[in-house]
């Protein structure tokens, strides 16, 4: 079978629609965060938590709460890197990833939000973002973390929705 041919089968239509509906999810959220001038980074990273692992609601919630609670230990994490440099110098940094990944690590305990993947992506959010520790900041990108988690469940939805019509039409 050639790629052309492969490319046309109704099966790989139903591959596109999936495609272009979760491409237009994306999109839409886009426009939303950059029209309230959110960081669309931030909102890709809450979308790639809440999909993490599980696959229904209430995992997505778990991961998305995870990665809110990463946000926070970031800043916290900035926070007492900023107060140990005086003392430490070069050593802070190193000293309080540690102390972090130690919670972080020691949070799989804590069911359901054990995810260690969506905390760091959380911290990643926070420190990617380069903003000082705030509330502001936390706001900020817990909004688009949390937009991206909502884009992300209406995606799986889309995803099924398409998958269902398949399965009707070639049934």
């Amino acid at each position: 079978m050639s790629a052309l041919t492969a490319f046309a089968t109704p099966k790989s239509a139903q591959f596109h629609a999936v495609s272009l509906s979760v491409a237009a999810v994306a999109g839409i959220a886009t426009l939303g965060v950059t029209s309230v001038m959110l960081p669309p980074p931030a909102m890709f990273l809450g979308w790639a938590a809440f999909n993490l692992a599980g696959d229904d609601l209430r995992g997505g919630l778990a991961n998305t709460v995870s990665h809110l609670l990463g946000l926070a230990l970031g800043a916290g994490t900035a926070l007492l890197i900023g107060a140990m440099t005086p003392a430490l110098g070069l050593l802070a940094t190193p000293v309080a990833v540690i102390g972090v990944v130690i919670v972080v690590l020691s949070l799989r305990e804590v069911a359901p939000i054990n995810n260690p993947l969506a905390y760091f992506l959380g911290l990643t959010s926070f420190f990617y973002s380069g903003l000082a520790p705030s509330a502001s900041t936390l706001a900020m990108l817990g909004s688009a973390a949390v937009i991206g988690g909502a884009a992300c469940a209406v995606a799986a939805f889309a995803q099924d929705a398409v998958a269902r019509a398949g399965e009707v039409r070639h049934a």
